[in-house]
């Protein structure tokens, strides 16, 4: 069994995906609870509502409902299972492809598909 503090070795790393790219860090932990039995880490959670929900609840839940009829995805956090995870030095790699999966980075392709990839010299 492998020990770790949660805070400290989990929270706010950098996510790699199985190709060592980037694609956020962990902005959140679920942690089911269960009667009559120990807690068991459930999921982490990505995503900047997460982020703000820590600093100000009140603040993410408004920002949250301004971005749902504004921005052109969803930018809803997303939850990967936490039994996923593997340290890889100080971050965590994760067995997905960040290019691949719909979820992850939505914004961010957004970004590079309708305004990046318009601009002289921007990427192709």
């Amino acid at each position: 069994m492998v020990k770790f503090d949660l805070g400290r070795d989990v929270l706010d790393q950098l996510l790699l995906d199985k190709k060592g790219r980037e694609f956020g860090r962990v902005d959140g932990i679920i942690v089911h609870l269960r009667q009559n039995k120990p807690p068991r880490l459930g999921e982490i959670e990505i995503g900047v509502f997460t982020v703000l929900r820590r600093v100000s609840p009140r603040i993410a839940a408004w920002l949250q409902r301004v971005a749902a009829r504004v921005s052109p995805v969803s930018l809803e956090s997303i939850r990967l299972p936490f039994e996923d995870i593997t340290h890889k030095d100080i971050d965590i790699e994760m067995p997905v492809d960040s290019e691949a999966d719909e979820r992850l980075m939505r914004g961010e392709k957004w970004l590079r598909e309708h305004v990046i990839r318009k601009l002289p010299g921007g990427a192709r």
